[in-house]
This record gives structure tokens, sequence and C-alpha cells, in this order.
């Protein structure tokens, strides 16, 4: 796998709250991410899109929006980019997907 989560998995308070995690690459090349989830209406991510350098991390905030307990997730999808790529979002519309790690989420 090239990119991991840090931690795995995480849980929120149904009435909402927010959380660090940590994208890891695990390879000698740069990558782009860009992040995705199965619940629109109570997540918010920052940053969607991004980079991490090679060997590097970067971190990602998740806020949860007050809502009913439920178990969703979160796709952070990943392509190898060269060092000058300076638009995280270009290799996805180009269709440069190589992966993905998925992080589950809950709230109580």
């Amino acid at each position: 796998m090239a990119l991991n989560v840090d931690p795995p998995n995480g849980t929120f308070p149904a009435s909402g709250g927010n959380a660090s995690f940590t994208i890891i690459n695990l390879t000698e090349s740069r990558m782009a991410f860009k992040v995705k989830t199965s619940n629109n209406d109570h997540y918010r991510v920052m940053p969607v899109y991004g980079f991490v350098d090679k060997s590097g991390k970067t971190e990602l905030q998740i806020i949860r929006l007050e809502g009913p307990p439920k178990e969703d997730k979160f796709v952070i999808q990943w392509a190898e980019v060269p060092d000058e790529e300076n638009d995280a979002q270009e290799p996805f519309k180009a269709g440069a997907q190589a992966g993905e790690v998925i992080l589950l989420v809950k709230a109580e």
C-alpha cells in the first residue's frame, strides 16, 4: 500500500466534533490524494485534495456535524505524481488513480 492513515479509524460524538488524522506516504514517490466520504451531510474534510511528499506525512482534519449515530467511511484515493505537479486535482481528472485506503469512522 502506498498511503496509510493513522489512526486507521475514528470515533466522533453524534453531537459533533473534530479529529486529526495523518496521511503517511510509504513510498519514495510523491503522491497526490483525493478524499471522498460516504456521508457528505455530516462530515467536512480538509484538505479534500493534496500532496504527500516522498516518505512524508500530511494532516487531514475531519469535522463531524451534529446528526444521528451512524457508521461511515472515508476513501483516500492516491496517484503518483511528478515533483513539478502543482494541481492535486489534475491527476484525478485524468483518471490516474492508482489505489485507495479506507478510513472507517463512527458517530455514537
